[in-house]
């Protein structure tokens, strides 16, 4: 029998501001960095993600997310919305994901591997339960949130990273009980924790191989890379 595509996990509203969402689970990844993690995409269910970027729609399921496209065009993001979820979300339209919204068939796919929680957009908008059922039955995990101040987020510390842009908010997220990850700008200065084995210079490591990013091991920050790099700038300490 031939292997699923990937699993449409959840097909719900946003609790950011209630527009549809979709949460797809697919089977594997070619990415350098990250190797070969299941990953879980986060999505507007109705809107393609490159329109979605233009025009505002992706607030959705990025919501504060301060690398997202801003009113003068700057995109800091590193994700390309052209390319893998431009193409997940496609396949999702025409009906090519296994549906499987109690993460059954998920569940059982997932065992032994470690899944990427966010390849694109915000894990916290996942269902407690299904990330909990699909955690439970794999081999590890990363996953970050920006969604870390918001009150229905809190569930997250322990199992997220909390995304963080500056000291202050390193701050307040370890009071909360979080471990983070911060993108800092190229050859700035850190404020947290310890540089991403993944993005050490000569480094062979893995998000497969390393996973500190499970919310519960370590501080990590990375520095800009992608595209946007250029537009992450220090955040002023006062």
């Amino acid at each position: 029998m031939r292997k699923p595509l990937g699993y449409v996990i959840q097909e719900s509203t946003s609790p950011i501001d209630g527009s549809p969402i979709v949460v797809i689970l697919t089977m594997g990844s070619s990415n350098r960095k990250t190797g070969n993690m299941c990953q879980v995409w986060i999505l507007r269910a109705d809107v393609n993600p490159v329109q979605a970027v233009n025009t505002g729609e992706d607030y959705s399921i990025c919501g504060n997310c301060p690398h997202r496209k801003q009113a003068d065009g700057s995109r800091s993001c590193y994700v390309n919305v052209g390319q893998a979820p431009n193409s997940v979300w496609k396949t999702y339209q025409a009906g090519k994901y296994e549906r499987d919204l109690h993460a059954l068939g998920a569940r059982e796919a997932v065992k032994g591997r470690k899944i990427r929680w966010g390849a694109y957009g915000d894990p916290a908008l996942v269902n407690r339960l299904t990330f909990r059922v699909l955690n439970n039955a794999a081999a590890g995990h990363t996953a970050y949130t920006h969604q870390w101040k918001e009150p229905w987020a809190q569930w997250t510390a322990g199992h997220m990273q909390a995304s963080c842009d500056g000291m202050a908010d390193y701050l307040e997220a370890s009071s909360r009980g979080f471990k983070t990850f911060a993108v800092i700008p190229k050859n700035g200065d850190s404020y947290s924790g310890k540089l991403c084995p993944a993005t050490a210079e000569g480094s062979k490591v893995t998000c497969l191989t390393c996973s500190l990013c499970d919310g519960v091991k370590a501080d990590i920050f990375v520095e800009a890379h992608g595209s946007g790099a250029k537009y992450v700038v220090p955040v002023p300490t006062a």
